[in-house]
């Protein structure tokens, strides 16, 4: 199996963000990269197929639970969040750049799941990460956060990083975002 699409890799890496996690039915979506089989032809076509979309519904073919202690969700080193669906407008404008990161740390330190280390995003994307201080908190505002509206009126879609967080990286978490100022309680001088 082949796919010969002129799309650049880090659209590639935001289709693959965004499709990972997704439920398709009872099946929840795992993209990954193509990557070329080292056997015969029939075995590489059947390894690529498996390496660009695997559906799981949490069995194997035998029935009995099967968990791939690589894959996000089973792997503790995972500790980022993904945001997808950013409104345009943190694509078009530079100047909304940290309002809108400010904006991101606002949620996500409002939904109240963990401790925030670090904040980013690609506004040229229309996307963000949101960094934690371990997986269960991770994984918890994936939950929380999917569906959920920010800036705009626009669902975001959380799903994991794509890599996971090196270790020892320094574990500081950020202080709580200033909140939003009420309009007509500004200082004159």
């Amino acid at each position: 199996m082949a796919f010969d699409l002129a799309i650049s890799v880090q659209d590639a890496q935001s289709a693959i963000n965004d499709l990972t996690g997704q439920w398709l039915g009872s099946r929840q979506i795992h993209c990954n990269w193509a990557t070329k089989g080292a056997g015969a032809n029939d075995d590489k076509q059947s390894s690529d197929a498996n390496n660009i979309v695997e559906l799981t519904n949490g069995s194997s073919e035998d029935g009995k639970e099967s968990a791939n202690s690589d894959a996000p969700e089973n792997n503790p080193q995972y500790t980022t969040v993904y945001v997808g669906n950013l409104a345009p407008e943190a694509r078009n404008h530079p100047s909304t750049s940290s309002v809108m990161q400010l904006d991101l740390h606002r949620h996500f330190h409002g939904l109240g799941a963990g401790v925030i280390e670090e904040v980013g995003i690609q506004r040229d994307k229309g996307f963000g990460f949101v960094r934690y201080s371990n997986h269960a908190e991770a994984a918890l505002v994936i939950q929380m956060g999917n569906a959920q509206s920010i800036h705009c009126g626009r669902q975001i879609k959380c799903s994991w990083g794509s890599k996971p967080t090196p270790p020892g990286t320094s574990s500081i978490p950020l202080p709580p975002p200033a909140p939003v100022p009420l309009p007509g309680l500004g200082f004159s001088h």
